[in-house]
């Protein structure tokens, strides 16, 4: 496996083949520690994915240009500059930049990767800002967690639903059952009472 490193960032081709394997881009925080929690949380959650995913490695290694996140009730930007080789996340927007925007709360959802920037756009609880084209879509899966890697509690979910499911048919046969004994009650006594005159 090959480490993220700082070091190697003056290197002219970052997405050069390097033993038959491609190398990942570079995840740098010029900031350091004085980042933003923000930008820091967005950092780490881009290391871990070009680290774990040959894919969203790939999308941040092909990717140029800048995004802005913006989490707007907190009045708090980052910006996410895709260059050859690496990816700068630095605190502030740059204003040219097409930005992903919403409030504090799905921007974290967001940088913990537990909601994916497509999904959260699609879903309205984010917005793109200003014209967006192939660098949102790239900085979209590169900050993109896959499916399968919060599987436990999708199996957790799997069985609620089962069990809610099954808790639903069983109520259906129950009141199916008690309609189905008062319409055979109402007939016999409209039986008996046919029956009497």
């Amino acid at each position: 496996m090959l480490a993220l490193s700082e070091a190697d960032s003056g290197t002219a081709d970052r997405g050069a083949i390097s033993n038959g394997a491609p190398r990942r881009p570079d995840v740098v925080l010029p900031a350091g520690d004085d980042a933003s929690g923000m930008a820091t949380m967005l950092a780490e959650l881009l290391r871990d994915n070009v680290k774990d995913f040959p894919g969203r490695a790939r999308a941040a290694r092909i990717t140029r240009g800048s995004v802005v996140m913006t989490a707007a009730d907190r009045d708090r930007s980052v910006t996410l500059r895709f260059l050859p080789g690496r990816v700068e996340v630095t605190d502030g927007a740059d204003e040219r930049a097409p930005a992903i925007v919403g409030p504090w709360l799905e921007m974290t959802k967001l940088c913990s990767g537990h909601v994916s920037p497509a999904k959260a756009i699609l879903s309205g609880d984010l917005a793109v800002r200003r014209p967006w084209g192939p660098a949102v879509a790239g900085a979209g899966y590169a900050l993109s967690v896959p499916r399968s890697y919060y599987g436990e509690s999708r199996e957790l979910h799997a069985w609620q639903v089962a069990l809610v499911a099954g808790a639903g048919i069983g109520a259906i046969g129950v009141l199916a059952v008690v309609l189905g004994a008062r319409h055979r009650s109402a007939a016999a006594k409209h039986r008996g009472l046919t029956t009497t005159r």
